[in-house]
C-alpha cells in the first residue's frame, strides 16, 4: 500500500513545485511593455533642460528644474487618462530659505508626483518608486552650468515615468506613488519632505524602491562579461531602532532579517524571475561608503526602503564639469548610457511593483 501511494505524492509534489515557479501572466505582460525607445526619449528630454539643479530656474519654460518638473507632470497627466480617474497628479512643494549649507538663496523645492490609487478602498498600503530629478556638476552650488544628469539621475526618473506609463492601466488593490524628487544633491531634501509627510500622516508605506543611476553597465568592465548586474543596497538596523531593541535583535542574530533586507531579497527573487539574464547583487549596507540616497530619509523614519543602482560606477561621469582632458571626456553625458541595461532595470522595478 505504501508503494502505491508514492506515485501520487510525487506527482502532487511536482505539480505544486511547478505552480510555485510559474510566472504570473499579468506581471509578465507589464514587464514586456517596458520600452527602450521610451526610456531613451525620456533621458534625452531631461538632458535638454540644460541643468536641473535644485536652485536653477523654476520659471523658465525651457531651462532649469522648473521646466523639467513641469514636463514630468505633463507625462504623468497623459498616463492618468488610462487610470479611470484613479491617478492623481500634483507637485508637492515648499519654499526654502538659505540654510548655510547647500541652499544659498530662496528656493522652491518640488517633487513631481503621480499617485495611482488602489482599487480596494479598504487597502491603505502604499508603494513608492522614486528617482531624483535634480542634477549637478563638480561644484554642488553651481546652478547655472550645463549639468545633463543623464545617468545621475535621468535614468532613475526615466524608469519612474516608464513605470507609470506601463502600470497606469493596472488594477492593483494597493496604491503606487510615482515620484521624481528634487534636492537630492543638496542633501536629500525632496525625499525628506516626502518621508516627513508619510510619517506625519501615518501612511501604511509598504516599500520604497529608490532608483539612482541605473543606466550604465559598462564602466570598468570587460565587454560582455557575464550577466548584466544590478546592485540593491539595504539597511540592517535602522536608525530609528532604540538601543534596547537593537540589542535584542543582535542577541537573536536577526540583523539580517530586517524589513529592508527582506525587501532587497524580494527584489532579487522577483526581478530575476521575470527579467531574463540579469544578476541582482544584494549589498548589505544602506548605501555606498560615505554616500547617500533618497531611500535614507524613509529608512530613518522606520519605513522599508532600498536603493537600486548600477553595479559598475565611474566617478568620471557623475558630479563632474563637462570637459575633455588628455582626450578623455568627463561628465554625465548621454553617450555613456546603456539603454538596454536601463530597460532591464526598469523592468525589474515593474515586476517588483506588480
Amino acid at each position: 500500500m505504501k508503494k502505491i501511494l508514492i506515485l501520487p505524492i510525487v506527482l502532487l509534489s511536482i505539480a505544486l513545485s511547478a505552480q510555485k515557479t510559474k510566472n504570473d501572466p499579468e506581471i509578465s505582460k507589464y514587464v514586456s511593455q517596458v520600452n527602450r525607445d521610451s526610456l531613451k526619449a525620456h533621458v534625452e528630454k531631461l538632458v535638454s533642460f540644460g541643468t536641473r539643479h535644485t536652485m536653477s530656474s523654476t520659471t523658465d519654460a525651457k531651462r532649469g528644474i522648473g521646466a523639467a518638473r513641469n514636463w514630468v507632470l505633463s507625462k504623468f497627466r497623459n498616463y492618468a487618462r488610462n487610470a479611470d480617474g484613479r491617478m492623481e497628479v500634483y507637485l508637492q512643494n515648499q519654499d526654502l530659505k538659505p540654510d548655510g549649507k547647500r541652499i544659498n538663496k530662496d528656493t522652491n523645492l518640488g517633487n513631481a508626483i503621480a499617485f495611482l490609487k488602489g482599487t480596494d478602498p479598504n487597502d491603505k498600503r502604499v508603494i513608492i518608486i522614486s528617482g531624483h530629478l535634480d542634477s549637478r556638476v563638480s561644484d554642488v552650488m553651481d546652478a547655472e552650468s550645463f549639468a545633463p544628469g543623464a545617468n545621475d539621475d535621468g535614468s532613475g526618473v526615466a524608469a519612474v515615468i516608464e513605470s507609470a506609463r506601463v502600470l497606469s492601466k493596472s488594477k492593483f488593490p494597493v496604491s503606487i506613488l510615482f515620484v521624481a524628487v528634487s534636492g537630492e544633491e543638496q542633501g536629500l531634501l525632496g525625499a525628506r519632505m516626502l518621508a516627513d509627510k508619510a510619517k506625519a500622516e501615518n501612511w501604511d508605506l509598504e516599500a520604497v524602491l529608490n532608483n539612482d543611476m541605473i543606466g550604465n553597465n559598462s564602466f570598468d568592465a570587460g565587454k560582455n562579461v557575464g550577466k548584466p548586474k544590478l546592485r540593491v543596497f539595504s539597511e540592517g538596523l535602522s536608525a530609528f531602532e532604540t538601543e534596547k531593541t537593537a540589542a535584542a535583535i543582535r542577541n537573536l542574530g536577526l540583523e539580517n532579517d530586517g524589513a529592508a533586507r527582506q525587501l532587497a531579497r524580494y527584489v532579487k527573487e522577483t526581478g530575476e524571475k521575470y527579467v531574463k539574464n540579469i544578476d541582482i547583487k544584494l549589498i548589505y549596507r544602506n548605501d555606498r561608503f560615505l554616500r547617500g540616497g533618497d531611500h535614507t530619509p524613509f529608512v530613518n523614519h522606520g519605513f522599508t526602503a532600498v536603493r537600486l543602482t548600477d553595479y559598475y560606477e565611474n566617478y568620471d561621469h557623475q558630479h563632474q564639469d563637462i570637459r575633455t582632458e588628455n582626450n578623455k571626456k568627463y561628465g554625465d553625458l548621454i553617450e555613456f548610457m546603456d539603454f538596454d541595461y536601463l530597460k532591464m532595470n526598469t523592468a525589474v522595478n515593474v515586476a517588483v511593483l506588480s
